[in-house]
């Protein structure tokens, strides 16, 4: 039986937008593909003709450093362009895990060029380096432990990119939206963005858990409820006008004041709630 126009539309629609994703990874291949090709054979005609127009061989380890760190940048950014096109189908944590490796990849590669173009020996380097070396290291151990945690967290960590977490340390609820090479961004309920080191987290200096959305949140009353709270020596009563991700805030009747309470101390039962006539508060 012969399908129907419309069945063959919505299945030429289905099936579009993974062939056209697929045709711009095959471009984006065969364009770098080209674009080192192009650059190796021009730098290698370049050092041929080095002893015709007097040309230093400075000048083609100069013009190879440019056509190197060039190519690296144009790479890692249409890696991240791409993958930015791909995220709908595999998901933000995994796009930003492959662009992190696939950038920590063609940053090596561009390295062992670079030293190739300059003569550079690894090993005269780790071994002879002495002074020079133990400085170089300090200065950018912090700097490779930040990237050594962020492939920790992408890999390993529980919490990913889009989860909902808590940070013990500060008693901050928010949800992680980005995990750099140095430090991992969490914005909170009211739009703070919140910033930590990667390998503070990793060593455990700032403790972090996973945790559901606030608004799963099961406290023992609803926004617009008349409650009462009391505890051994205080007691607050009013309606509850206001339920973030930290805090209740209970509108008194009689004095219109605002008491603000915290809702870990809630969920710990340091308060008990007395609900009494439901009340809807007026738009």
């Amino acid at each position: 039986m012969p399908s129907s126009p419309s069945s063959e539309n919505q299945h030429e629609t289905s099936a579009s937008p993974r062939s056209t994703l697929q045709n711009k990874f095959i471009n984006f291949a065969v364009k770098t593909f080209l674009l080192v090709a192009g650059t190796w054979v021009g730098l290698y005609i370049f050092s041929i003709l080095e002893p015709y127009f007097g040309i230093k061989q400075l000048h083609v380890q100069v013009t190879g450093t440019i056509a190197t760190l060039a190519i690296s940048f144009i790479l890692i950014t249409g890696i991240r362009r791409l993958l930015q096109r791909m995220t709908p189908r595999i998901g933000i944590h995994l796009s930003a895990s492959i662009s992190f490796f696939m950038a920590i990849i063609v940053s090596l590669f561009a390295i062992i060029t670079l030293m190739y173009q300059w003569n550079i020996d690894p090993e005269s380097i780790l071994v002879g380096g002495g002074v020079a070396a133990i400085i170089v290291g300090i200065g950018i151990s912090n700097l490779v432990g930040n990237m050594l945690s962020a492939g920790l967290m992408l890999t390993t960590f529980p919490a990913k990119i889009g989860d909902n977490i808590y940070i013990v340390n500060d008693k901050i609820r928010g949800r992680v939206i980005e995990i750099s090479f140095i430090y991992t961004k969490i914005i909170t309920e009211e739009g703070t963005e919140y910033i930590v080191p990667n390998n503070a987290i990793v060593q455990g200096n700032v403790r972090i858990t996973k945790g559901a959305p606030s608004d799963d949140l099961q406290l023992p009353f609803t926004q617009g409820e008349n409650i009462e709270v009391t505890d051994s020596s205080k007691r607050y009563a009013g309606i509850v006008t206001k339920i973030t991700a930290n805090f209740t805030t209970i509108t008194s009747s009689g004095t219109k004041n605002e008491i603000i309470l915290s809702n870990n101390s809630i969920m710990s039962g340091q308060f008990v709630i007395i609900k009494k006539s439901y009340i809807k508060t007026r738009d």
